[in-house]
């Protein structure tokens, strides 16, 4: 269920994903990626550990940086974007080839989620006032 009282702190509710920002993957040859969704996608490979000097490419930190539910255009008007916050960035890119554009189905998925949350905890709220 999810916790629709305290939830999680007000950045994971706008980035959610944390892909490029918050974690990295390494593989076991060493490569960096934003996440490990991303490993073999070459075009996100982002530095490799035994590199003598490890530099991210400012484009790709960028754009992990940038996308969230105030700029990605599916999110900006959502009721739900606080509890979805964006979806998967991985998921993004497999889909729809951009990053700002939220894969539509776990979208759906996760407003299903949320609804189906607010009716359990409506129905316990109104039972404990019954008891």
């Amino acid at each position: 269920m999810i916790d629709l009282n305290q939830g999680p702190c007000v950045i994971k509710r706008i980035t959610g994903c944390g892909a490029g920002n918050e974690y990295l993957s390494v593989t076991p040859n060493g490569d960096i990626y934003p996440c490990h969704q991303f490993v073999g996608n070459e075009e996100f490979k982002m530095a490799n550990i035994f590199d003598e000097e490890i530099v991210l490419p400012e484009n790709l930190k960028n754009m992990f940086r940038e996308a969230h539910v105030y700029t990605k255009e599916e999110c900006k008007q959502c009721w739900n974007k606080f509890y979805c916050s964006g979806g998967c960035h991985a998921n993004a890119i497999n889909f729809n080839s951009d990053i700002s554009k939220p894969y539509e189905l776990g979208c759906e998925m996760q407003r299903k989620r949320t609804e189906c949350s607010i009716m359990i905890q409506a129905k316990l709220m109104l039972e404990g006032a019954t008891n």
